[in-house]
């Protein structure tokens, strides 16, 4: 059998054996092989990519290690996947740069509270840019995917996390920043299978924190946003704010 560090395909594209030879799972090397493939214009923008069972003939893998590469590739905003179109690649997949980049984040490893405490300095910062560029069209959708979320996480929660990215976007593009955008939305995905176990990410207090949030984002008033952040991600925010409030204390102390 092979090993996960050298995998020989069946069949590549028209025939053309493969060989995938780098370090690293094979979710990992496929995912690599398909930015290859966007990057030299073999899969284009626009155009749907090869299905699930021709991706894993072309890279002699089981088709679980093609529907994790597929996923990964979704969290970077690379590609779309919908009912009756399949998957293909989106027109615009973000600065070339930060595509590069993220795979590596997405693949990192580390605790929740480093994770969390990412996100916090990361919403704090493109949050109070979003409210001061945020235009009418905006704070609608954003109004529109926080209503969603509040109808639709008890009953549906799959359905929830839609309006729940959605909720994100709005207030991401507010930004008028693509590298904020694809990083954000990127963030909100590696977060989401994290979400804090007591509750999960639709818990009453983060739901109520995330209304607060929109209003601060509608009104560009964003005092207290730092409290309504850190109760939206949960503990182990909490857990980061925390410790960075001690350290302040013992610095100030050491002043002393």
């Amino acid at each position: 059998m092979a090993s996960n560090k050298r995998r020989r395909a069946k069949r590549g594209s028209g025939g053309t054996a493969m060989t995938l030879k780098r370090e690293g799972t094979l979710s990992q090397l496929v995912l690599e092989s398909i930015q290859d493939s966007i990057r030299s214009g073999e899969f284009r923008p626009g155009e749907a990519l090869p299905s699930e069972r021709e991706l894993a003939e072309r890279y002699g893998v089981g088709k679980s290690s093609i529907r994790e590469a597929v996923k990964m590739l979704q969290i970077l905003g690379v590609v779309e996947t919908s009912q009756g179109r399949g998957t293909y690649l989106r027109r615009a997949s973000g600065p070339s740069l930060l595509n590069r980049l993220l795979p590596g984040l997405a693949r990192a490893g580390g605790d929740d509270e480093e994770l969390c405490e990412f996100r916090l300095f990361f919403d704090l910062a493109y949050i109070r840019l979003a409210a001061a560029r945020a235009t009418d069209e905006h704070r609608t959708r954003a109004r529109e995917a926080f209503d969603g979320l509040s109808r639709t996480r008890r009953e549906s929660p799959s359905e929830a996390a839609g309006y729940d990215m959605e909720f994100h976007r709005a207030m991401l593009e507010a930004t008028g920043n693509v590298f904020i955008v694809e990083a954000g939305l990127t963030i909100a995905e590696l977060c989401r299978p994290r979400a804090d176990a007591e509750g999960g990410p639709y818990r009453d207090e983060a739901v109520e924190s995330l209304g607060r949030i929109l209003e601060m984002f509608c009104s560009g008033d964003t005092e207290g946003l730092e409290d309504e952040v850190v109760r939206a991600l949960g503990s182990p925010a909490r857990g980061s704010k925390e410790q960075r409030r001690r350290k302040g204390k013992t610095d100030e102390d050491q002043e002393d």
